[in-house]
């Protein structure tokens, strides 16, 4: 298969993987094997342009395409079928850990103080979310924190398994956000609210630099401890699924069939992560 075909493809199941709550697209990024390459070519954007233009531009197309067209069908998929879509992306992020723990000297104890790091970060999380909402004014201070916002939200989607949603309801800006993205599509939204946009474009295009540039130096300097970190939040954002599953619901029958879907998401997260 055509190697812009199969990048595309990577594209779109990373964009599918933003739609689900709860799963980070970095993380769907680290199981295809492609994050790195991705930080590298944000990071160092204008050393080759050509080849990062291509590379990008291929990459954007295909989370464009999944987000635009999938959102209705992954929404569909978590309203009837929650369980089974929730194990499938389960396995999906689990066929990631053999490959990152090859990248590793697990014997090195400072590679288990990295992991463990990123489980306990990980998980504090989860116990400090409040319901406080943010109320944007047309200030400058206003639009100063709007911009904090898209800074925020670029580093949690390039940091893998941090949850921008979490990180969001800490910070009260969680309903903000949602609102937000919601009104993406209303055009006279977008023109009387201009500057929430404008300045939350702006934070996220500047996070989305530094952040990446800022993981493109871990990897270069710093390649095993980056990785022990981003196993640690592996394996969180899974058993923090998992959670989420169990407190749904699960009959026998849903059980069975997510089963069967973890074996099949971790069989295409190992097959294309090779490719």
């Amino acid at each position: 298969m055509n190697s812009k075909i199969i990048l595309m493809i990577k594209g779109m199941l990373i964009g599918i993987g933003k739609v689900i709550p709860g799963v980070s697209g970095s993380l769907i990024a680290v199981s295809l094997g492609i994050y790195e390459q991705a930080m590298n070519a944000i990071g160092h954007f204008f050393t080759h342009m050509k080849e990062n233009i291509v590379f990008l531009g291929t990459l954007s197309i295909g989370i464009l395409i999944s987000i635009v067209l999938g959102s209705q069908f992954i929404v569909y998929l978590l309203e009837f079928w929650y369980v089974p879509t929730m194990f499938l992306f389960i396995g999906f992020i689990a066929g990631a850990i053999p490959n990152l723990y090859e990248k590793i000297n697990y014997k090195n104890k400072h590679m288990w103080f990295c992991f463990c790091l990123a489980v306990l970060f990980l998980f504090c999380l989860q116990f400090f979310s409040t319901h406080a909402d943010f109320v944007p004014q047309k200030t400058f201070s206003s639009y100063f924190i709007i911009m904090g916002i898209g800074f925020l939200d670029a580093a949690t989607m390039i940091i893998p398994g941090i949850s921008g949603t979490a990180v969001f309801m800490i910070l009260g800006c969680y309903s903000f956000v949602l609102n937000l993205f919601a009104s993406a599509s209303n055009l006279y939204y977008i023109l009387s609210h201009f500057a929430y946009f404008f300045f939350f474009g702006i934070g996220l295009i500047i996070g989305i630099f530094i952040v990446s540039r800022i993981m493109s130096y871990f990897f270069s300097q710093y390649k095993q401890p980056t990785y022990a970190f981003i196993i640690g939040f592996t394996i969180s954002s899974i058993l923090l699924l998992l959670q989420k599953v169990i407190q749904y619901g699960t009959s026998l029958g849903e059980c069975f069939l997510g089963c069967l879907l973890t074996v099949i998401g971790y069989w295409i997260s190992t097959k294309f992560g090779d490719d």
